[in-house]
């Protein structure tokens, strides 16, 4: 009961601090794991009318070119084995998916962590090993190239397609939406840190760093329209119990090791300079080199760009529950557990 009558209070705080202000207020959650906690706990059902809650592109699989996967399935067509993790494997490519090209015959093993992936690859086997995800996943495959040095292995690649945060977030601020606070990625913000996203700062947008359980929104939500009604630009520390002000040193020593900047293609905002992250040319060997077409998709009727892009809600897209489900995806923000399409269909909060 007790619990119960703080969150009451908490939840009334939060709707008196966004009285004062007398209007609306529009918040992203940048990460795919906190749109799925706002709308499983029914915090935008909660807050209607007081808040506008907008998915941003914070969710690896959302932001993956298609291109991505036409290359991973042109390589397995070359009797490579190709590892992954589950969550791309319904991503559509331009043809077909990693999962339907498993299914004609494919080599494609699910893989739990890029380190296990080392461990079971055999010796005659040539592997590549699909490196996707934002800077929580880079250490874990920076581990793996650690260890397969460590073994020797020639017969194992990597085929980078992996993102940064801060490039993304810079982009969409400047040029593509207008917001009143963020919720920032506790995933992330554990191996950055909360120095990691002081950059936001210099855009003047209030913004909190929030753990994912529901009192973990409520606090950061708290934290967010206070720091809006006292135009205090500070990025906010709700997620203590796990992010440092410095992040995970280690973790990060291990990224600055084995990679470096380059460009990369985020849906829905381009080509983005520094945006991802490749292997350094001291360990290029080890790099598959990947050529696609950006500008090109094979399904235009999908609007999972302006999904991730604040400018449309997932039931307004044409092809949403119509013929867009997670049984039948036909774009990355449906396939994805952390998709924002996903999150809509799955929780019935469009209705």
């Amino acid at each position: 009961m007790q619990t119960l009558e703080k969150a009451n209070t908490i939840i009334n705080t939060i709707k008196n601090n966004i009285e004062k202000m007398g209007r609306q207020l529009r918040i992203i959650e940048v990460c795919g794991t906190h749109t799925v906690s706002i709308y499983r706990n029914g915090f935008h059902t909660l807050f209607k009318g007081y808040i506008d809650f907008i998915s941003g592109p914070g969710c690896p699989v959302c932001v993956t070119h298609e291109g991505y996967i036409d290359n991973l399935i042109e390589l397995a067509k070359m009797n490579y084995t190709i590892y992954t993790f589950g969550d791309l494997m319904k991503v559509p490519g331009k043809s077909m998916s990693l999962a339907e090209a498993k299914s004609n015959g494919a080599k494609i093993k699910i893989m739990y962590s890029p380190v296990d992936a080392v461990e079971n690859i055999a010796e005659d086997e040539e592997a590549i090993i699909a490196a996707v995800g934002f800077e929580t996943t880079v250490p874990a495959f920076a581990l793996s190239l650690e260890k397969v040095l460590e073994k020797d292995l020639k017969n194992v690649k990597f085929a980078c397609e992996l993102k940064t945060i801060d490039q993304p977030l810079k982009v969409l601020l400047k040029d593509h939406i207008k917001v009143d606070g963020l919720i920032l990625p506790g995933h992330v913000a554990t191996i950055l840190g909360v120095d990691g996203f002081k950059f936001v700062e210099e855009f003047e947008i209030p913004s909190v760093i929030s753990g994912f359980e529901k009192y973990d929104i409520l606090l950061s939500l708290l934290s967010l329209t206070q720091s809006i009604l006292d135009n205090d630009f500070t990025v906010k520390n709700e997620y203590k119990r796990v992010v440092k002000k410095e992040g995970n040193t280690v973790a990060k020593r291990y990224i600055e090791r084995f990679f470096e900047r380059t460009d990369a293609y985020f849906r829905g905002l381009g080509l983005i300079e520094g945006g991802g992250l490749r292997l350094k040319s001291e360990y290029s060997s080890f790099s598959v080199q990947l050529k696609y077409d950006y500008e090109s998709f094979s399904n235009s009727a999908c609007r999972c760009a302006d999904v991730l892009t604040g400018k449309l809600k997932p039931f307004e897209c044409p092809l949403f529950e119509k013929v867009c489900t997670p049984q039948t995806p036909k774009g990355a923000c449906m396939v994805s557990q952390e998709g924002s399409c996903n999150a809509y269909f799955r929780f019935g909060k469009w209705k």
